[in-house]
């Protein structure tokens, strides 16, 4: 079968690979779409130590059931499944907790398993007992599906915030998951929702979206525009989502009293230290959270979600290309010149 391989940063090769071999506890799918993450270009540009290659990586995908092993519960041959990525051990503190997305144990597809830049792809023994390959509503597209994801990430987020109707949130940076975390502020019921951006190429891709505000700001700020646009008050929920840390120390200027600042976007390691004015945590009761990945419910959230048409999946979905193109896709999300770049094993 023809797969993207990863076998290190700047090393990915569209080639053969055997298919992936059925037994009693597994499955065997055929992959429709994946989409292209941020994380699939980290591992292109510099890799990360967790994916070991030779390895197929892509885990934000659509695929269709082939084959099913003989002790497997939950899966039919032509179920549509994708996939919550961070499979967790279901033993420890965490997953006791409802955490497993924090599960220090968690095996990740495209990391310890073989993703979806593929034609076909194994369905692990641990996704289906660990309730990690989840069946696809009829009513979502293969491409609301892939997005499924990537949304369920922000929906942890906003989770944690307390994003909730009336709210006035603003998201930093027009990237991907900030249109994402756009999106899902939306269908959960705020009120008014602003992307900040620098670039002027994000900014118009991120106009597209419906009853979303954009404010171009330059590189020496963005706290001013926000508050001069909510009347000096700041937002109810800031989400940050570009990996600068001179942005994240910014937010918290933006933050109404009362409100909350979500560090959505890592910073990298090593360069993760910020000077923060605490003062405006202290005298403005702000609370600071963080948000890292998403669990099976939170996938499942994204499902209806999409199924309910609240996630406008034809605007962030900015490119479709074949396999064969999958490097084509990586330049277009290095050069920011996309949103989410959607790949097809099988371009028709």
């Amino acid at each position: 079968m023809r797969a993207a391989i990863y076998n290190g940063p700047g090393d990915l090769v569209v080639g053969e690979k055997p298919e992936p071999l059925l037994h009693s506890r597994n499955a065997i799918a055929r992959v429709k779409v994946c989409t292209i993450c941020g994380t699939d270009l980290k591992l292109y540009t510099v890799g990360n130590p967790r994916c070991k290659p030779p390895r197929v990586i892509g885990h934000e995908l659509a695929a269709e059931v082939i084959a099913v092993g003989e002790d497997v519960e939950g899966l039919t041959v032509g179920d549509r499944i994708t996939f919550a990525t961070t499979i967790a051990c279901k033993r420890c503190d965490y997953c006791s907790r409802g955490l497993e997305n924090l599960c220090p144990n968690v095996k990740c597809i495209s990391f310890d398993f073989d993703g979806g830049f593929a034609e076909l792809m194994e369905i692990p023994a641990e996704a289906i007992e660990g309730g990690n390959a989840l069946v696809v509503p009829p009513a979502v597209s293969d491409l609301g599906a892939a997005l499924a994801e990537p949304l369920s990430c922000a929906i942890n987020a906003q989770k944690i915030a307390c994003v909730k109707p009336g709210n006035t949130v603003v998201v930093i940076g027009a990237g991907p998951l900030g249109c994402l975390n756009a999106e899902v502020a939306k269908a959960f019921g705020a009120h008014r929702v602003i992307i900040t951006q620098t670039s002027p190429a994000r900014a118009a891709l991120a106009r597209k979206l419906a009853e979303v505000e954009v404010l171009e700001v330059g590189r020496d700020g963005a706290a001013g525009k926000v508050l001069e646009a909510t009347g000096g008050q700041g937002a109810d929920v800031v989400i940050a989502t570009a990996p600068s840390a001179s942005s994240q120390a910014e937010a918290l200027a933006m933050v109404r009293k009362g409100g909350t600042l979500s560090l959505f976007a890592s910073l990298p390691k090593g360069a993760s230290s910020m000077e923060i004015d605490t003062r405006l945590i202290h005298y403005g009761q702000i609370s600071v959270v963080g948000a890292s990945d998403s669990r099976p419910c939170d996938v499942r959230d994204a499902l209806a979600l999409v199924a309910a048409g609240k996630i406008e999946v034809d605007t962030l979905v900015t490119h479709q290309l074949p396999l064969t193109k999958v490097l084509d896709g990586i330049e277009l999300m290095r050069n920011r010149t996309g949103l989410k770049i959607a790949i097809y094993p099988y371009p028709s």
